[in-house]
């Protein structure tokens, strides 16, 4: 073989030894770690300068979208728009008090149910009443009466959610008798309503005896409430220099100066006697006419004249020194407060205002503000 050809070999045996080492140290170099390799060199920039507004602002040959601008009016509008009314100072506070405290204020609900008052000392059926926002004689029409006679601590009472009759089942009446007794002539509103569990009843329904149901709106008989009577000065056998009757009632008079009476007369010349004194009814009915006069029992001033909120309707009152006397369920008053009468003269018109079950005149006679029966004072 010539020379010249086995150096030519040998130069490319040479070139791929080369060719080989050098592939072989590239692919080493990428499996080592990062860590193994030499740290490249470390510069320090020297501090720029910051650049000004005007540097940074684009030229004006750089292609820019100029967007639209709003006039202050136009602003002003926009956000009177956006303005929404919130919830009030107190609301807020309640609001963010409640985020934080698991005992959150329960709106007021109106009653479900009956439920149970432990009597105090100091109550009154009035006071009771207002508490639970009832009239008065819903809490006597919902108890035994002896309770409401005498209210001693420690007793219990029956306080309905709504005003009507709280009633104990006794016999063996249907329900559309029990409520006819009550003057609810619509015995499905006794039945369809929401404080009685009676579902799937019906107006003929016959209750088992000691079965309790509540009458709503129902009415029983007239109970007369005694209101809250001031005497000053010398109050014995004269009754007082003067005399407040229903202090806070829409008719009281306020402080009169007392007027003694004179003699004692009829207050109606035509009328049926329907209802006489009793320990439940702390006067005496007399039907008539609706209009027709009624006059006064004994000369006196006029202490009261205008509506009772205890179920009297239309009343006047009048003092004759110690004895007093209540007018009520009127059509017309005729007289005003501090009047002076005189027995027989014409107060008002007989009526059926109030918690009245037909035209007739509530009339009672009071000696120190403690109800008298009036057939043992005028012959009826």
């Amino acid at each position: 073989m010539p020379l010249w050809r086995r150096l030519t070999g040998w130069l490319l045996l040479l070139g791929a030894l080369l060719l080989f080492v050098a592939t072989g140290a590239l692919v080493l170099t990428d499996l080592l770690p990062a860590d193994d390799m030499a740290a490249p060199a470390t510069f320090v920039a020297a501090p720029t300068a910051q650049p000004t507004p005007s540097e940074i602002r684009p030229a004006a040959s750089d292609s820019v979208v100029n967007l639209p601008t709003l006039s202050p009016a136009q602003r002003d509008a926009l956000l009177q728009q956006s303005i929404v009314p919130g919830p009030p100072l107190k609301d807020l506070i309640l609001l963010e008090r409640n985020v934080y405290d698991p005992f959150t204020v329960i709106p007021e609900r109106q009653r479900s149910e009956v439920i149970q008052y432990t009597i105090e000392k100091g109550d009154t059926v009035i006071g009771i009443a207002e508490r639970f926002g009832l009239q008065p004689n819903t809490i006597a029409w919902s108890n035994e009466r002896s309770i409401i006679q005498s209210l001693r601590p420690g007793r219990v009472l029956n306080i309905p959610p709504v005003d009507g009759v709280y009633h104990t089942v006794i016999g063996s009446r249907n329900i559309n008798e029990i409520a006819q007794t009550y003057h609810v002539h619509d015995p499905w509103l006794v039945i369809d309503s929401e404080f009685n569990q009676l579902f799937g009843a019906t107006p003929d329904s016959v209750l088992p005896s000691g079965t309790r149901i509540l009458i709503p709106g129902g009415e029983a008989e007239q109970i007369a409430w005694t209101p809250r009577v001031q005497r000053e000065g010398g109050v014995s056998s004269s009754g007082g220099s003067y005399v407040s009757f229903a202090v806070g009632q829409p008719g009281s008079c306020g402080r009169v100066q007392n007027a003694s009476g004179s003699f004692w007369t009829n207050p109606m010349t035509s009328y049926t006697f329907t209802q006489g004194f009793s320990i439940y009814h702390s006067g005496i009915d007399l039907a008539g006419v609706v209009g027709a006069p009624v006059r006064a029992a004994n000369g006196g001033v006029v202490i009261f004249s205008g509506w009772n909120t205890y179920g009297y309707g239309y009343t006047v009152v009048l003092s004759h020194g110690p004895f007093t006397t209540v007018y009520g369920h009127l059509s017309r008053i005729d007289v005003r407060c501090r009047q002076l009468v005189s027995a027989g003269q014409v107060i008002g018109g007989l009526g059926n205002s109030g918690n009245s079950t037909g035209p007739h005149l509530h009339f009672e006679i009071r000696y120190l503000d403690t109800p008298q029966n009036p057939a043992a004072t005028i012959g009826f």
